[in-house]
């Protein structure tokens, strides 16, 4: 079967494309995304081309206008785009890079997109060695899948199954043109050394190593299948209804599991789910460390004990017997009480939250507290609160206790105060005192996040 056909029979499995959508390539201009372009313009197929701009090399202008000449021969879209590939704290040169392409390649596709990238059976071996040596899991293991989801779209690989060598003939044999990156050269990036010192090294031994490491990628994918169904599984037993979100958006709740269920878990079960768990919320790979910690500070910790565990702008905590995972929307910051006269809406210094008052027929606060200078402000501790549901005023802090409110929650909620009284904690509860009956017009708050 030629080159071509072969190419055919890879891609068209791993995606239907929708009609008036297009296949996306990740083109480098090197070898491999240049004959992954000129397959799709021969077999005629919707395409359009990224070209990711890092500005890493001082010929980084020169390939620009080198794709831009050899998408405008195969009559190809191309989008140029330029990214800040600078190493990041705590990350390698290759992931930093790695991390602002694909950023830049999901913000490009449109719905029904399909990204395809040129990664081949070496780079599938070369991936399997460097996550060994890293002391992977089987999802790193499992190396590079053929098809995968990015954002709301697909990411597919359809020359996994060709060897470097035969992309090498076939773009030779057609006369294509590409560059050459020299820092593919610099044994002293990682993926560079293997390729040069080691699998060479294997291949004098095991000539079929290639292919035989892409074997056992593609195996621990089947089993990486089955942990992530028997996650889902264990998942949907744990997870719980959180009690309250967060009135003003500086924490949103974004799951809860029970930790008296995740207990009944044996240890590699707990650890396969929360791995699932993190990547299915947060959209990332959780490290082993993260879950190691997740469980020994979280999970194990005293009941008594409220820790957090802080990862990728995300939080982990626990309350009583649940484990929160946070998203840190902000922070309040008003620390001045501000004068409210409710007959006009208002919106706090520091928040970009809307305060209205609206009328309530037999619930809220009597009417004419609509008309006084009322006062809004944030705990300050030491409050004393009687809730309309009690019969004695209480410290504020005992109250929100005993209504399971998350101690992280506890100072997001606004203090509605008519002179020295607390009358309202907004958005939970308003005072006895100033509550009307049932057969009475009220009012209450209304909040608008902006």
């Amino acid at each position: 079967m030629s080159f071509l056909k072969r190419f055919q029979s890879s891609l068209e499995p791993l995606y239907g494309l929708p009609a008036g959508s297009k296949y996306v390539i990740a083109y480098s201009g090197g070898i491999d995304s240049h004959v992954l372009l000129y397959c799709c313009a021969k077999l005629k197929l919707p395409v359009r081309a990224i070209h990711i701009h890092h500005g890493l090399q001082d010929v980084a202008d020169e390939w620009v206008n080198h794709c831009r000449n050899i998408c405008e021969q195969l009559d190809i879209y191309l989008d140029v785009v330029s990214v800040d590939a600078k190493q990041q704290d705590g990350q390698s040169p290759e992931e930093s890079a790695r991390n602002a392409r694909y950023a830049a390649l999901h913000d490009n596709l449109q719905d029904g997109d399909c990204l395809i990238t040129a990664q081949h059976q070496n780079d599938q071996a070369e991936t399997l060695l460097l996550q060994l040596f890293r002391t992977a899991s089987a999802a790193g293991l499992s190396a590079m899948p053929e098809r995968k989801q990015l954002g709301g779209c697909l990411h597919i690989r359809p020359l996994l199954s060709f060897l470097r060598v035969e992309i090498e003939l076939f773009a030779k044999e057609n006369r294509l043109h590409w560059i050459e990156d020299p820092s593919n050269q610099d044994a002293a990036f990682d993926r560079n050394y293997v390729r040069k010192n080691i699998i060479p090294v294997l291949t004098e031994r095991w000539p079929e190593i290639a292919k035989q490491l892409s074997t056992v990628a593609d195996i621990q994918q089947s089993n990486l299948r089955v942990l992530e169904d028997m996650a889902a599984i264990d998942l949907a037993d744990v997870v719980v209804i959180p009690a309250f979100q967060s009135l003003l958006r500086r924490y949103l709740v974004v799951s809860v599991l029970s930790i008296t269920a995740l207990k009944k878990l044996s240890t590699e079960r707990l650890f396969n789910l929360l791995r699932y768990w993190v990547i299915s919320e947060v959209g990332v790979s959780p490290t082993r460390n993260l879950l190691q910690e997740i469980v020994k500070t979280i999970i194990n910790a005293r009941q008594e004990v409220n820790p957090v565990v802080v990862y990728s702008g995300f939080e982990y905590r626990k309350y009583r017997d649940e484990l929160y995972l946070l998203k840190v929307e902000g922070e309040i910051d008003v620390e001045d009480d501000v004068v409210w006269e409710p007959l006009s809406p208002i919106v706090l210094p520091g928040l970009n939250t809307r305060f209205s008052a609206v009328k309530r027929s037999g619930a809220g606060l009597k009417t004419e507290l609509l008309s006084k200078p009322l006062r809004l402000c944030f705990r300050q501790g030491g409050e004393r609160f009687h809730p309309e549901n009690r019969q004695h005023s209480q410290s504020l802090k005992k109250i929100l206790q005993e209504e399971r409110v998350p101690p992280w929650e506890r100072n997001t909620f606004p203090l509605l105060y008519f002179e020295d009284e607390c009358i309202a904690v907004v958005g939970l509860w308003i005072s006895k005192q100033y509550a009307v009956d049932k057969n009475e017009q009220g009012w209450a708050i209304e909040i608008e996040n902006l």
